[in-house]
């Protein structure tokens, strides 16, 4: 088998490498999943470069999203089956081949979804699915939403006006706003420029951009905060001085203090979501693992509108 490593911190297109490796033996209660597709995502790009040191071992191999069928299953494993496609969640490791994984993280895929739909199923659809479990916007409520021309501001863009709330967008650039056309938002504003009140904040951006949105969320309103796209972090005392209920959301905690019964439940309201079309995510670009330069640089690209994934059969 074959997997992409990386043996220390760095910029990814430096650091990672192919390298060849033994095919993983299933744990009593897991699994070998043989992996299909791969997705690029900022979590893998942020943890490769060393934002989360404390919690990265080495050497490490990045892939949080993706999709497979499952090769072998431990001797306590229940419900999973040889051949079945599953979605193995709640670790990294999907940027190569054959994957071990817990079998209570392995959630089966259903047949009318697509691999392309199933291998971008689990970070952003899941992450902003829950997000509105926890603001649960009343109808009426205006809701700021800052990187909203991004894969997952749209997701949360259409599930906010779905449950009758005011998506208010919050863009970087006229292109970004041009890619809002199509969506129900219902007010569009310029990072940077001033925000009007808002009943909760969703934030995917960190530093300047995340700071200027809790600042213009009610007293007492929710603020979540869920992505560093800028790559700097809120300020230390934010949590505490903001009048804003400030809340840091991890999805990787979420998924590792759920029940697998939770997890299933969460994973089939995302297949719904995907069946509606309120999560639609576009893949632009596939690449051979062997090409993972390639698949960063074209991730990396400011003119990207889609996922790029890492095809690993």
């Amino acid at each position: 088998m074959l997997r992409l490593v990386a043996h220390r911190l760095g910029p990814p297109g430096e650091v990672l490498s192919v390298e060849p490796a033994d095919l993983p033996q299933p744990e009593p209660s897991g699994v070998v999943v043989r992996m299909l597709s791969s997705a690029i995502n900022p979590s893998d790009r942020l943890t490769i470069s060393g934002a989360y040191p404390h919690r990265t071992a080495l050497p490490f191999i990045p892939g949080y999203e993706g999709v497979g069928i499952v090769e072998a299953t431990g001797r306590e494993v229940h419900g999973l089956h040889a051949g079945q496609r599953v979605l193995p969640l709640g670790s990294a490791g999907g940027w190569q081949t054959f994957k071990g994984s817990p079998g209570r993280w392995c959630v089966p895929v259903p047949d009318d979804l697509t691999d392309d739909q199933a291998a971008t199923a689990y970070i952003n659809p899941l992450t902003a699915r829950l997000m509105l479990r926890a603001i649960a916007p009343a109808p009426g409520a205006s809701i700021g939403i800052n990187a909203a021309a991004s894969a997952i501001g749209r997701m949360l863009v259409r599930m906010v006006h779905a449950a009758g709330a005011r998506p208010v967008a919050i863009v970087r650039s006229s292109r970004a706003r041009a890619l809002l056309e199509d969506e129900p938002v219902a007010e569009v504003v310029f990072d940077g420029t001033a925000l009007p009140l808002l009943d909760a904040g969703l934030d995917a951006v960190g530093g300047a951009s995340g700071t200027a949105l809790a600042a213009a969320v009610k007293p007492g309103g929710p603020f979540l905060h869920y992505g560093l796209l800028s790559g700097e972090p809120l300020p230390p005392g934010l949590q505490r001085q903001s009048s804003a209920a400030v809340q840091l959301f991890w999805l990787r905690a979420w998924v590792h203090a759920a029940s697998r019964e939770q997890l299933c439940e969460a994973m089939a309201e995302v297949f719904g979501d995907i069946r509606s079309g309120l999560v639609r995510t576009t893949v632009e670009a596939r690449y051979p693992l062997e090409e993972f330069r390639r698949a960063l640089a074209h991730d990396a690209s400011p003119h990207r509108s889609g996922k790029v994934l890492l095809t690993l059969v």
